[in-house]
């Protein structure tokens, strides 16, 4: 079986300032793939885009963008292509909770959520796909394993993962004549920057990570790297006939 390897390959990674995102940006630089990074806080995306550059000694494209604005998600698939020419990957992980419900007496936080989680993805993919279908590439969602379950004040996180893994399911067979794969990975609980964005303290998170442990059947919480492994692993030549598919990495976490 040929090794993973994305020499002179570009790869887009969103929410790449932290978690997911920060760990699958690292990974495909430890592949030579070429990238950009998109994300909201600079701090932390200068700090994923310097361990990038120390894999390979190839430095990203980092820009510092709120994907909500539509011209923004344009200026991710403009500049990648005046600086590398091509995309290969596009790896849409950014995404937000915001715990809400039916009970809610506005619609402000449900907007929030779709935007950010499904419609930006959409709105990526579109405009990436005269690109990918040029590289014969590859998009990946960033779905969740909360989508096969019930957790209470989470339904509109879980509408627009839920959403992700259909658009994939819908998207493979119309894309399969131009040789463009899409994939929906969906992890189950991972340590990532959600609980201190909910503005949860170090002692606070703790306690909760403890908790969301004892219902993971394996007893501990994810590992970002793995998942990211993961991404790099569905995104390469590998698999060409993996297309459409939810693939879960939740230590069966859904099935419980």
């Amino acid at each position: 079986m040929e090794e993973i390897d994305f020499t002179d390959k570009v790869a887009i990674v969103t929410g790449a300032s932290s978690g997911i995102g920060a760990a699958t940006a690292i990974a495909f630089a430890g592949y030579r793939a070429k990238l950009t990074l998109v994300g909201r806080n600079e701090g932390r995306l200068m700090e994923t885009s310097e361990k990038c550059a120390a894999k390979h000694n190839i430095a990203p494209l980092c820009l510092i963008l709120d994907l909500t604005i539509d011209s923004n998600c344009e200026m991710v698939i403009k500049r990648t292509v005046e600086m590398y020419g091509r995309i290969d990957v596009l790896v849409n992980c950014a995404g937000k909770i915001i715990l809400s419900s039916l009970h809610d007496k506005s619609m402000e936080a449900f907007d929030v959520v779709m935007n950010i989680n499904f419609r930006v993805p959409f709105f990526l993919s579109q405009l990436a796909l005269p690109h990918l279908t040029k590289s014969k590439g590859n998009i990946i969602n960033m779905g969740s394993s909360l989508a096969k379950r019930f957790k209470p004040g989470l339904m509109p996180y879980i509408i627009t993962k839920s959403a992700l893994s259909l658009m994939a399911k819908h998207s493979a067979p119309e894309l399969l004549s131009e040789g463009v794969r899409i994939n929906t990975i969906c992890p189950g609980t991972t340590r990532t920057n959600i609980l201190s964005n909910l503005n949860m303290n170090d002692e606070v998170q703790r306690i909760v990570y403890d908790a969301l442990a004892i219902d993971m059947p394996q007893g501990k919480i994810i590992d970002p790297k793995e998942v990211a492994s993961f991404v790099c692993l569905v995104a390469s030549d590998m698999f060409p006939n993996l297309n459409g598919a939810e693939l879960l990495i939740d230590g069966a976490a859904s099935l419980t």
